[in-house]
C-alpha cells in the first residue's frame, strides 16, 4: 500500500488554505495592522520582569494554578469556572472539540475572526454564516431564525473583528435564551473585552449554555506569550478541561500574568491613552471629510472613497514602516483600510500623513 493512502480518511484537508507567516520583521515598526499594543511598555515595567526570570522558568515545568487564582480574584467567580489556555484560537479549537463533529451546524458572522472558518472545516461543520449589510449592519433576524435543535452552537465575537461591530444586549439575551431552549451553546468571544467594557461573564451562573472566551493578546498588550482562556459553569469547564495538553501555557506567560495583574495601570493607562486617541483620531477625520465605522474596539475602517486613494495610502504607511491592514472583502467596506488604534502620539502621526496625501 502507498504511503498517501494512509491520509485518504484527511482527503477534505487539502482543501483548507493555511499560509506560512511573513518572513520580514514586524519588529521596530509602528505596527496597526493586527490590533496589537502600540506602544512600549514601561522600563520599569520590563526590568522587574527581567529580575525575576531565574533558571526555573527554563528548567520547570509551568506552575499554572496560581494564574486561576488570578483570574477569580479579577474577574470574579471560582478558578474552577476558568481554564487556561495557549491563546483563544485554542480556547476556539477546545469549543470545536468538545461540541462539533463531522455534520455539525454552527452559526458564525462573516467576515468575523479567521481561525472560526479554519476549525470548521477542520471539524467539517455546517457553517450557517450571518452577514452584514452595505452598512455594516448584522443581519440579526438570520441569527436568531437560523438557531434550531440541530444547531450545535453559536459563536461570535463582541465586538466582532474586523468590523468592529457588536450586537446589543437585547439581541445577545434572546440569543441565548432561544439557543437553551435548542438545547445549543452560545460562545461569546470577548478578545476586545476592556476596549469595550461590557462583558457577559457574570451570566454564566444563569445561563448553563453560556461560554465566554478572552485573550491576553489585546487590552493587556500581552500578544506575544499566546494565552487567553474560556469561562463557563464549572461542568462545563470539567469537560472542555479534558481536552488540555499536559501543560496549558509556558512559564514566561505564566510569570508575566502574574507580573500584569500586579501592575494593572501598564494596561488600564494604555486603555484610557487608547480610547483618547480614538477620539482625537475621529475628531480629526472629521475635519479631514473621511467616513469611518464607529468602532467598539481597538481598530477602525477609514473610508478612502476610490481605489486608487486607497492603494496610495496603503503604499505610502507601508514604505514608512507603519502597517496597517486592508478591509475585509465585503461591499460595505470598499475602499477602505483597518487601522489599529492606540494613543494620541501614534495617532497623530497618521493624521499628519493623511492630511498631506489627502491635500494634495
Amino acid at each position: 500500500m502507498k504511503l498517501t493512502n494512509k491520509f485518504s480518511h484527511i482527503k477534505y484537508l487539502d482543501n483548507i488554505k493555511r499560509f506560512r507567516g511573513i518572513e520580514k520583521t514586524r519588529f521596530n515598526k509602528i505596527r496597526l495592522d493586527a490590533n496589537e499594543r502600540v506602544s512600549n511598555f514601561s522600563e520599569k515595567f520590563l526590568l522587574n520582569f527581567k529580575r525575576k526570570i531565574n533558571s526555573n522558568y527554563l528548567t520547570a515545568y509551568p506552575e499554572t494554578e496560581q494564574i486561576y487564582k488570578l483570574l477569580a480574584k479579577n474577574y470574579g467567580m471560582s478558578p474552577k469556572n476558568y481554564f487556561i489556555t495557549a491563546g483563544s484560537d485554542i480556547a476556539i479549537r477546545h469549543c470545536f472539540e468538545l461540541f462539533v463533529k463531522k455534520g455539525s451546524n454552527i452559526i458564525c458572522l462573516d467576515p468575523t475572526f479567521g481561525m472560526y472558518n479554519v476549525y470548521s472545516k477542520i471539524f467539517r461543520a455546517k457553517v450557517t454564516n450571518i452577514n452584514f449589510d452595505s452598512k455594516l449592519n448584522l443581519n440579526y433576524s438570520k441569527m436568531i431564525n437560523s438557531i434550531n435543535k440541530k444547531t450545535s452552537f453559536i459563536i461570535f465575537a463582541n465586538p466582532n473583528s474586523p468590523t468592529g461591530t457588536i450586537i446589543e444586549s437585547k439581541k445577545i439575551f434572546k440569543i441565548i435564551q432561544k439557543a437553551k431552549k435548542n438545547n445549543c451553546y452560545v460562545i461569546i468571544d470577548e478578545a476586545y473585552f476592556g476596549f469595550y467594557k461590557k462583558s457577559y461573564i457574570k451570566y454564566i451562573k444563569k445561563f448553563n449554555n453560556l461560554i465566554i472566551i478572552r485573550t491576553f493578546s489585546k487590552s493587556l498588550g500581552l500578544a506575544g506569550i499566546r494565552a487567553g482562556y474560556l469561562v463557563s459553569n464549572e461542568k462545563l469547564i470539567e469537560k472542555l478541561y479534558k481536552f488540555r495538553p499536559m501543560y496549558e501555557i509556558n512559564s514566561f506567560a505564566v510569570l508575566l500574568i502574574k507580573e500584569i495583574f500586579k501592575n494593572k495601570k501598564e494596561y488600564t493607562n494604555y486603555i484610557e491613552d487608547t480610547i483618547k486617541g480614538k477620539k482625537y483620531l475621529e475628531k480629526q477625520l472629521l475635519k479631514l471629510k473621511l467616513r469611518y465605522y464607529k468602532t467598539f474596539a481597538n481598530f477602525i475602517l477609514i473610508d478612502f472613497k476610490k481605489p486608487d486613494i486607497q492603494r496610495k495610502v496603503f503604499s505610502y504607511l507601508n514604505s514608512k514602516n507603519i502597517l496597517v491592514r486592508l478591509p475585509p472583502e465585503i461591499p460595505a467596506c470598499k475602499n477602505y483600510l483597518r487601522f489599529t488604534l492606540g494613543p494620541e502620539k501614534y495617532m497623530k502621526i497618521i493624521i499628519g500623513i493623511l492630511k498631506g496625501i489627502i491635500r494634495q
